[in-house]
């Protein structure tokens, strides 16, 4: 009896195998809509008032083919910037004048008179040589007085000091410069290692030159960090910016005092999923990143266990389209590109394939993958099961003679 019970469980241990009846991924590639059947889910609007809607699931499985490639790169090159972007950077060929604030250190010049530039030898309570602008946006100069400097111009407190001086100096000449821009900033924070600002002075600033000058971008995490998404914060309006699509279309977004810069590089991943060496999300690369620097960026494919002809891209949006009955009906269309890179031309098509952020590259096993799997789980059952079969037959034996 004891002997029929264990073989009939070795038998269901390897009935088990051979079905492959186990968690983790399924065997084989991609070979019609059971792989991606995400079901029936209802989706809740963001108003909790309204009735829950089904979702509509359209995906598309394509193959990785030069056709393919040539026409992602016509894509990209006619791709233009959105509204917003070309709101903000369409400022560029706009002159602006540095205006004067509050916390500015001015300097006078007057020519030909020396006892006149830095009058008394000027000096703010922080040490610094110069017409400090005060809190209340005024300076004071010896025969002219108090004047307001806050939202003047260089040029036309220039004026007012020529106007001032002209009763005791004849013609006089008078420049005023900034040792000290103080008043006006730029806000950096987000996804960096500590928040930063830039002061805004009477050179015209673009997004770019503000982030080089942002130290807090260049020590997170003890290196360097490609920024991609910004949103630009100019008083109650949000600009998102695809650096990106900045660069290609080479028109700087300049930018104005008290600007903020929220950089969300959260969403710029690559998740790379399956028989890869190392599952990990990976950071999108500010100049765009293929699929072939995904995989090496892996440790490249496990070739003891994976499908090297079936590579997918798995890349799906969120939409909405109406229904019959006026409502909303929300849709997902992902689109699942397959790579097949057991041969050299799918290795070359690989790194022409441009991937996008948040786009999930899978490695699909093997078929023989999933058996192994489940023989290496009920290996220690099956070994405990002999050692009893061992047991029970060694003490049979014994009391047979």
């Amino acid at each position: 009896m004891m002997r029929a019970i264990i073989a009939g469980a070795l038998l269901t241990a390897l009935a088990m195998a051979s079905g492959c009846a186990l968690p983790g991924y399924k065997s084989g590639a991609i070979g019609g809509g059971s792989w991606y059947d995400f079901g029936g889910d209802d989706a809740a609007t963001y108003d909790e008032e309204l009735s829950k809607q089904d979702i509509d699931y359209e995906p598309r499985v394509v193959k990785i083919t030069p056709w393919l490639i040539r026409h992602q790169k016509e894509e990209q090159a006619s791709r233009t910037l959105g509204a917003a972007q070309q709101k903000v950077s369409s400022a560029s060929s706009e002159v602006t004048n540095y205006k004067i604030g509050a916390g500015d250190v001015l300097q006078v010049i007057v020519f030909g008179h020396p006892e006149l530039t830095n009058p008394a030898g000027t000096t703010s309570s922080e040490g610094i040589q110069g017409q400090l602008v005060s809190a209340d946006g005024t300076i004071y100069y010896p025969y002219v007085g108090e004047i307001k400097a806050e939202g003047m111009t260089l040029k036309e407190l220039r004026q007012r000091l020529g106007k001032g001086l002209s009763e005791y100096i004849r013609e006089p000449q008078v420049d005023v410069r900034v040792r000290e821009y103080r008043s006006q900033r730029i806000y950096i924070s987000g996804d960096i290692a500590k928040p930063c600002t830039v002061p805004f002075t009477d050179v015209t600033i673009t997004v770019l030159e503000a982030l080089d000058q942002c130290d807090s971008l260049a020590t997170k995490e003890g290196g360097g960090v490609g920024v991609q998404n910004i949103i630009l914060i100019r008083g109650d309006e949000s600009t998102p910016l695809d650096l990106n699509q900045i660069y290609a279309s080479g028109r700087p977004v300049p930018l104005r005092p008290g600007d903020r810069l929220l950089i969300d590089d959260s969403a710029n991943r690559i998740f790379m999923v399956g028989e890869f060496s190392e599952q990990t999300a990976l950071p999108y690369s500010t100049g765009g990143m293929s699929l072939s620097d995904a995989i090496a960026d892996a440790g490249g494919v496990a070739l003891g266990s994976a499908d090297t002809s079936a590579i997918y891209v798995v890349r799906g949006f969120l939409d909405s389209q109406p229904t019959r009955d006026g409502g909303m009906q929300t849709v997902l269309r992902p689109k699942v590109y397959k790579l097949d890179a057991s041969s050299v031309s799918g290795l070359l098509l690989a790194n022409q394939f441009e991937l996008q952020p948040r786009d999930v590259v899978f490695a699909a096993p093997a078929s023989f993958v999933n058996l192994n799997r489940a023989l290496a789980l009920i290996t220690p059952s099956l070994d405990l099961l002999f050692r009893s079969y061992l047991i029970y037959d060694r003490f049979d034996r014994r009391g047979n003679n």
